[in-house]
C-alpha cells in the first residue's frame, strides 16, 4: 500500500504534471480513539508538479465516516470531504526524491474532520432536548 503515497520527483522535472487518482485503506490514518471510524476507503485525486524548488500537490479528497451523535449518541454515517487541499514541499528537504504523501494526507484529514456530529438532517430527538436549552428572548425598543 506505500506505493500509492510515493510521489517520484523524477518524473516531474521538464514542466511534467504527475495525475493522481488513487482510493486507499483507511487503516493508514491509525484512529484508535474508538468514538471515530472509517469504513471505507478514502478516494483522492488532484496533480503533483514542481514550480521552481518545491513539489506541489493539489488534491480533492472524499469518503464516509462513522462517529456518534452528539444529540442521541447513536453511531452515523458522515459524508466527508476535501477540496483544494494544497500540499507544498521544499525539494531539498526531500534527499531521497521520492515524497511519501501518507503524513500530510493524514494530517489534513484529521484536522479538518468534525469533532461533533449529528444525524443527517437535524437529530429527531433535538426537540426532545429543547426544554433544556436556554431559549434566546428577543428585545425590542421602545420608541421614546
Amino acid at each position: 500500500m506505500q506505493e500509492v503515497f510515493n510521489i517520484y520527483i523524477d518524473r516531474l522535472t521538464e514542466g511534467n504534471v504527475e495525475l493522481i487518482e488513487e482510493s486507499v485503506d483507511p487503516s493508514f490514518l491509525e484512529v484508535t480513539d474508538g468514538n471515530l471510524f472509517f469504513p471505507e476507503k478514502i478516494s483522492f485525486n488532484g496533480t503533483a508538479y514542481l514550480a521552481d524548488s518545491h513539489l506541489i500537490l493539489s488534491l480533492n479528497l472524499s469518503t464516509h465516516y462513522q462517529t456518534f451523535c452528539k444529540i442521541c449518541n447513536e453511531l452515523i454515517l458522515l459524508p466527508f470531504s476535501l477540496k483544494g487541499l494544497y500540499i507544498t514541499e521544499e525539494i531539498e528537504s526531500i534527499p531521497s526524491k521520492i515524497f511519501d504523501l501518507k503524513e500530510p494526507l493524514r494530517d489534513a484529514i484529521l484536522l479538518e474532520i468534525p469533532l461533533y456530529g449529528e444525524c443527517e438532517g437535524g437529530c429527531p430527538m433535538r426537540k426532545d432536548l429543547n426544554k433544556y436549552f436556554k431559549q434566546e428572548s428577543v428585545l425590542t425598543l421602545k420608541e421614546t
